[in-house]
């Protein structure tokens, strides 16, 4: 008895020294680096090698000529997503990410004027418009494979914090669509700064929900948005510095107030601008 308990330990205990082998040789021979928060809203800058093919859950994703890539995760992701790196001489790579979730405020409100609540019915056409409008700039991000966000970001401007990502509103008992920026409350005429350098992809001055608004693509589908401004100084197509003057806060589009509502997107998932403060 004693010595069948003796080689089920042995056993154990050899299994155990494989599975370490295993693991350490796996990171010796790992091409990808990762830095930043695997959280809802989360966003990682990875680095993998020249001529790298990069897929994440399957769908081929960005990447640069450096082999640098972005991927971002949604306001309510799925918990378990895998990025895999394919290269040459049969080089292939799996990242298992586990992706933590978060809870967000909820305000309810009730008795509002319900044309405040939904837009009226003769705008929607021009909303639908400027739905399309906006994904379309968005979608080009995909094609900047310059890696701009490597230069790091900075906030557009300094103010109190009056919105943050991921709340959410049920208006009437009609639940609306999570805010997905953060609100910045400062006067009209305050100067906002790209939040990072890049290509400018759209510069209007008069969106029904936005008002004036602005988008710039970082590399790899990664994008920030400036929104509610009441000046642009930027054209479409220029390419901006990190930290220089691109416009002013204001008051347009559907706002009760002067604010900077300030957001970033990933191919279509709408991230945590505050996220990429981390990356300077």
């Amino acid at each position: 008895m004693i010595k069948n308990n003796f080689y089920i330990v042995q056993q154990i205990f050899y299994l155990f020294f494989c599975f370490l082998i295993f693991n350490v040789h796996n990171q010796a021979y790992s091409k990808t680096l990762i830095k930043g928060e695997r959280v809802a809203g989360g966003v990682l800058f990875c680095k993998s090698f020249a001529g790298a093919a990069i897929y994440l859950d399957g769908k081929k994703i960005p990447v640069s000529k450096n082999g640098s890539f972005i991927v971002g995760f949604h306001r309510d992701p799925k918990s378990i997503q895998t990025i895999k790196i394919l290269g040459g001489n049969s080089y292939e790579e799996e990242i298992i990410l586990k992706i933590e979730n978060r809870k967000y405020k909820i305000q309810r409100i009730d008795g509002i004027e319900p044309s405040k609540v939904n837009p009226p019915e003769e705008v929607l056409e021009r909303i639908y418009k400027e739905i399309k409008l906006i994904k379309k700039a968005r979608n080009s991000s995909e094609s900047i494979l310059e890696p701009y966000y490597e230069e790091g970001f900075v906030s557009p401007a300094e103010g109190p914090i009056s919105g943050v990502y991921g709340s959410q509103r049920i208006l009437n008992g009609e639940v609306k669509r999570p805010h997905y920026g953060i609100d910045i409350a400062l006067p009209v005429g305050h100067p906002v700064l790209a939040a990072g350098t890049g290509k400018i992809l759209l510069a209007e001055e008069d969106l029904y929900f936005s008002g004036g608004t602005l988008i710039i693509g970082h590399g790899q589908g990664l994008t920030t948005s400036y929104l509610h401004m009441s000046k642009i100084l930027v054209e479409v197509g220029d390419v901006v510095i990190k930290g220089s003057l691109i416009g002013e806060v204001g008051a347009t589009g559907r706002t009760t107030g002067s604010h900077l509502d300030w957001r970033a997107e990933w191919m279509n998932r709408r991230v945590d601008p505050s996220f990429l403060l981390n990356f300077n």
